[in-house]
């Protein structure tokens, strides 16, 4: 009887293995990497560490740049509505008006000129015939 519940157990573990083939060979690919890596765990681990501050410091100055990117828009946008409201004023004072083509023109000479007020001053002087003096 022995033989026959040997036979029988042999059978359904070959009927499973042909099905489930996976399972072990992933369980000895597991074995063997434990037995070959398992004497420096510790370099893994801090590998994975660097990784993860490196990824952190990365974000980090992604944050800054981003930051001034937006406060340096912030400033020429401003720059660009003072300009606008001045050289209204002024175009008011001759009975014209400020169109699309020259708002795109005092925003070209705006985004060019942000950092610099003397050489705005003095485009907006030659495009518009008029000083804008703050």
């Amino acid at each position: 009887m022995n033989w026959i519940a040997f036979k029988f157990f042999v059978k359904k573990t070959w009927l499973w293995l042909k099905t489930y083939w996976y399972a072990p060979a992933v369980l000895l690919y597991t074995v063997v990497l434990w037995l070959v890596f398992k004497k420096d765990g510790t370099a893994a681990i801090g590998a994975l560490e660097i990784k993860s501050d490196s990824y952190k410091k990365q974000i980090d100055v992604i944050n800054k740049v981003h930051e001034a990117e937006t406060k340096k828009k912030e400033e020429i946008n401003k720059v660009f509505n003072d300009t606008v409201e001045i050289i209204e004023t002024e175009l008011k004072k001759k009975n014209e008006t400020l169109d699309r083509n020259k708002k795109k023109r005092v925003k070209e000479i705006v985004e060019e000129h942000s950092d610099d007020p003397q050489a705005l001053a003095e485009l907006v002087k030659g495009a518009f015939g008029f000083d804008i003096a703050k």
